[in-house]
């Protein structure tokens, strides 16, 4: 990981809703290859703007499910994922992404992020809840962003 002067430090970028094991696989396989995750929880009004709707679940209650798990060092909220603002503020050397997870940003979304700072992973398990994988299906026929 790091070089041991500093901490490797991560990201993952997303919205975050209807919250699945999917989402635990992809952070803890993130958190697997650096010293400290960041996690950087979009905003509702990015959703709308991207999706055309609000998230099902509320930005404060998805935040907090994240700040709840082991793998996560630290979450913040954030309007949109700048590098300049991740690199100089939050000091991420990486930028995750995650291929085909809904609620987790793939490359396609990481626009500006330069290609040196990603590193794509694949994506977690689906939810079996038929409940959760109908909400999640119906948002994606929607708009194919995160």
């Amino acid at each position: 990981m790091g070089d041991g002067s500093l901490p490797r430090i991560g990201c993952v970028a997303g919205v975050f809703d209807l919250f699945h094991v999917g989402h635990v696989d992809v952070l803890e396989r993130a958190r697997r290859v650096c010293d400290r995750l960041v996690v950087a929880v979009l905003s509702d009004e990015w959703a709308v703007s991207a999706w055309g709707a609000r998230p099902f679940v509320p930005l404060v209650e998805r935040a907090q499910i994240l700040e709840h798990l082991r793998c996560v060092d630290e979450v913040v909220v954030v309007d949109d994922v700048r590098s300049e603002w991740l690199t100089g503020v939050l000091g991420v050397q990486t930028v995750f992404a995650a291929r085909g997870m809904d609620g987790v940003l793939g490359v396609d979304e990481l626009v500006g992020v330069p290609a040196g700072l990603i590193t794509v992973l694949p994506a977690g398990r689906e939810s079996r809840s038929p409940i959760l994988r109908a909400a999640i299906d119906q948002r994606q026929s929607r708009s194919s962003v995160a």
